[in-house]
């Protein structure tokens, strides 16, 4: 990768765009999303493998979140 300074000479100047370094990043995700199944059985470790899916969690599950017990009855229907 080919740095410049910019004429300030104090704020650096990449050859690459914003956009061209999200689909670089983008690409790379992809190539690791394709082979996880193979590195997840490549983990003997279980503590390591349950750190590695507790990891990956927030990205595949929606977040839970508390609520009160009046308003789970009035959102199921079984407010009184």
């Amino acid at each position: 990768m080919v740095v410049h300074m910019a004429k300030d000479n104090k704020t650096p100047i990449s050859k690459y765009m914003n956009s061209d370094i999200r689909h670089l990043i983008n690409q790379a995700i992809q190539s690791e999303l394709a082979n996880l199944l193979a590195t997840l059985a490549e983990v003997k470790d279980p503590i390591q493998r349950l750190n590695f899916l507790t990891k990956l969690m927030p990205f595949v599950c929606a977040p839970i979140k508390q609520v009160s017990i009046m308003t789970a009855r009035r959102e199921t229907g079984e407010d009184f």
